[in-house]
């Protein structure tokens, strides 16, 4: 493996030592490493093959917890996980082969539930260098045990706090130093979990990353009449709302991410046996409906704010399996609609209704869904 790899992903004990929030921290016995396991390929040439990647490291510590850093192969992404004694999750460092690395260090409260997620901030870290040690490994393990959770230093840290309510879900997620926050209204709830993205071992750039996902819920939807809306890193991804337990309205919030995307909503609305799915992109006020009928898509219509339409579509299925399309556009110099333009589609290619309501079939959110 290149220094360079080495250089990105390795732990630098000194660096994170100094950038950690610390308390004074005392031990009857002093923290030690009490066994300790390293492959990699330039010793095991089947450590790709059995275990799909190119080094990994196994330290167990004197109390028992014990850290595994796993690098894999194509893409050289990499993770460290530290588990305490229990089996409970203490920290993650992880990055994938292109970027820097992001470190969180996972806080439990006297019930066991995650109450705090420190991140380090990942530009403001001095830069990592090749230190995969065993005193590296101890020195960050001794660390996580110095981290003071009520006093963090906000020059280097973001530290995320979950608020329990009187019925024990979460109530409120907020963040310092940024002020963010999310609040469940009366009768709702948070449910919170940190998840590697989807990409977390596929994608040298936006792989190595895990997301704080934080889904507001209804604590009992009675009546049928809720929304559940959905948070990734405080950032808004999708919203669901239902009437008579009836989904009715769904919005893709854009990913900040992605340049020009738009927040998408769809409203959908049932008249003569037919299902009618209004949609609407970001601030344009222009509106497509999407008419669908015993399961079919039937026609679309697009109009203006004023009510103008601008271009139809029917769709008409056929005995050999094809579907006929014909769409009219608007000529802006007449406002008449032009002669049809005819095209023949399989059905197998067709849009499925029931994605239709899905807004994350084509939002910019998958590499967090």
């Amino acid at each position: 493996m290149n220094n360079k790899l080495n250089n990105r992903h390795a732990p630098a004990a000194v660096a994170l030592l100094l950038s950690l929030t610390v308390a004074a921290c005392s031990h009857d016995k002093p923290l030690e490493i009490s066994s300790s396991v390293r492959y990699s390929q330039l010793d095991d040439e089947g450590l790709v093959a059995d275990k799909g990647c190119l080094e990994y490291d196994s330290i167990v510590f004197s109390d028992n917890s014990y850290a595994v850093m796993v690098l894999r192969n194509a893409p050289q992404n990499m993770l460290t996980r530290y588990v305490d004694s229990g089996g409970r999750l203490m920290a993650t460092v992880s990055a994938p082969s292109e970027t820097y690395a992001q470190r969180l260090v996972y806080g439990y409260d006297d019930k066991g539930r995650l109450r705090y997620l420190l991140r380090f901030d990942e530009l403001g870290e001095p830069q990592l260098w090749e230190e995969n040690t065993d005193s590296a490994y101890l020195g960050f393990r001794m660390a996580i045990d110095s981290v003071n959770f009520h006093n963090p230093d906000t020059t280097r840290h973001t530290l995320t706090e979950m608020v329990y309510g009187d019925g024990g879900w979460v109530s409120e997620i907020r963040e310092t130093p940024t002020g963010k926050c999310l609040a469940a209204p009366e009768g709702y709830r948070i449910e919170v979990k940190v998840d590697q993205c989807v990409g977390f071992w596929s994608s040298d750039l936006d792989g190595g990353r895990y997301l704080l996902k934080a889904d507001i819920v209804p604590i009992s939807a009675g009546g049928g009449t809720y929304f559940i809306k959905r948070f990734v890193d405080f950032m808004p991804t999708t919203e669901m709302h239902y009437a008579g337990w009836r989904l009715f309205k769904s919005v893709c919030h854009p990913n900040p991410r992605c340049p020009g995307d738009v927040k998408e909503t769809v409203t959908l609305t049932a008249v003569d046996g037919a299902n009618i799915y209004t949609k609407v992109y970001g601030s344009s006020r222009d509106t497509l409906a999407r008419i669908w009928k015993g399961g079919l898509l039937r026609e679309e219509v697009l109009r203006s704010e004023w009510g103008t339409i601008l271009c139809t579509r029917h769709y008409t299925s056929l005995p050999s399996g094809m579907v006929r399309v014909e769409e009219r556009n608007i000529d802006f110099k007449t406002l008449q609609m032009k002669p049809a333009i005819v095209t023949m589609l399989p059905l197998s290619g067709m849009p499925h209704e029931e994605d239709e309501m899905n807004p994350l079939k084509h939002g910019n959110w998958i590499e967090a869904y």
